[in-house]
């Protein structure tokens, strides 16, 4: 399951991000790559601790439909990227473990306004091809760590995002996507008949199979 979440973090918030931002130093991204990615990795980052990345991480894990979509254990090394003009990152696989934690899932946060950059777009590959997201700032794209990707180079303005991974109480992609799906379901059927014999049975179901799937 790939997932396009809009409007994770509120206008407001996001403006008094970007303003602080204006005054950071980024570092290069290669302080982070594997021996690999170094060969095709060139943008600039913040690593965490940063108060900035706190406040993020925390609006983004408060979030319901990133609860339920990742069903976090844990966040695993959050950081701020930066692309400029002409900066990239080309095809990579990204660990499956980061300081010892498994990595299920990845996440970007896009931190600038669509209209203040070209370029730059994500893109995942499967067995289908490829596609390829623009995120808009306060927008998030959750992905299973499982796929080739990349970021295209910007070719107008600066793209900035938070990245991250996520260790899942669901380890497998399959048991994220059918919770997902059940949660949706009994949400609507909440929503538009109440507590109704059909939101029970959803809501059994929904629930043993957390339970049965869930690792902790």
């Amino acid at each position: 399951m790939i997932l396009h979440i809009e409007n994770v973090i509120d206008r407001g918030t996001l403006s008094v991000i970007r303003d602080k931002l204006a005054q950071e130093q980024f570092t290069s991204g290669l302080e982070s790559a594997g021996w690999a990615a170094k060969q095709v990795k060139n943008n600039q980052q913040i690593r965490a601790p940063h108060p900035l990345i706190e406040l993020l991480h925390k609006r983004l894990e408060q979030h319901e439909l990133v609860k339920v979509a990742a069903r976090p254990q844990q966040f695993v090394n959050v950081m701020l990227n930066r692309y400029d003009a002409g900066q990239a990152y080309g095809t990579h696989m990204d660990d499956a473990l980061m300081g010892g934690t498994r990595t299920d899932m990845s996440f970007t946060l896009g931190l600038t306004p669509l209209a203040e950059y070209e370029g730059g777009e994500l893109v995942i590959e499967d067995s289908s091809g490829e596609r390829a997201w623009r995120l808009n700032e306060g927008d998030v794209l959750l992905y299973p760590t499982q796929f080739l990707h990349r970021v295209n180079a910007v070719t107008r303005g600066s793209r900035i995002a938070m990245v991250g991974w996520i260790e899942s109480l669901l380890r497998e992609p399959q048991q994220r996507e059918m919770s997902f799906d059940l949660y949706t379901a009994m949400r609507h059927e909440f929503e538009q008949h109440g507590k109704s014999e059909q939101f029970d049975r959803l809501s059994k179901t929904y629930n043993n199979l957390l339970r049965r799937w869930a690792k902790r």
